[in-house]
């Protein structure tokens, strides 16, 4: 299995609640990447393994420690106007734009937003490796865009999606 775990900010998830991604999404929510090879678009698949996140899912039950959903990651080219962030040096677009593409993104199943999942799972589907991102959500983007928790609890969220991929690679092993 490969594994990719992801600070990422949430959309409708309280801070640390974990997400094991089902696809990937650009910023059109659709599960694709796009790229240009020799002067050609290509356009590749980012579904992940959806048998893996169901079992990553279980050991998060398993494990009962902290809030865990499957959704999409949207993966953006930009931290600020791709993730309609509005603290950023350049916006062209009002609050109410903004909370509208949001509760758009969040309509169409995203749950999180980044900057890699899409290359990552078009990489691995085209290798035909089974893969699973695992994000840590950092706040409600529908919320505001500024992270308030403190550092302590930054580090313990970071930890959260390492402790499930570790639980899960322990039951592979038949270490649990």
């Amino acid at each position: 299995m490969q594994q990719r775990e992801k600070i990422i900010h949430a959309l409708c998830l309280e801070p640390g609640s974990v997400v094991i991604t089902s696809q990937s999404v650009d910023a059109t929510f659709k599960p694709q990447f796009e790229q240009v090879i020799l002067g050609k678009t290509v356009i590749r698949s980012t579904n992940l393994d959806d048998q893996l996140a169901k079992e990553l899912m279980q050991c998060s039950k398993e494990m009962n420690e902290f809030n865990t959903v499957i959704g999409n990651t949207m993966c953006t080219l930009d931290f600020y106007e791709g993730q309609a962030r509005l603290d950023g040096a350049i916006c062209l677009y009002a609050e109410e734009e903004k909370l509208q593409y949001l509760k758009a993104a969040y309509d169409a199943g995203v749950r999180n937003i980044e900057m890699e999942s899409s290359v990552f799972a078009a990489i691995c589907n085209l290798s035909g490796v089974r893969a699973a991102v695992v994000c840590v959500t950092l706040l409600n983007r529908l919320e505001g865009d500024q992270i308030s928790s403190s550092h302590d609890v930054l580090v313990e969220y970071q930890q959260r999606p390492q402790k499930l991929v570790g639980h899960f690679i322990k039951k592979c092993l038949g270490k649990v």
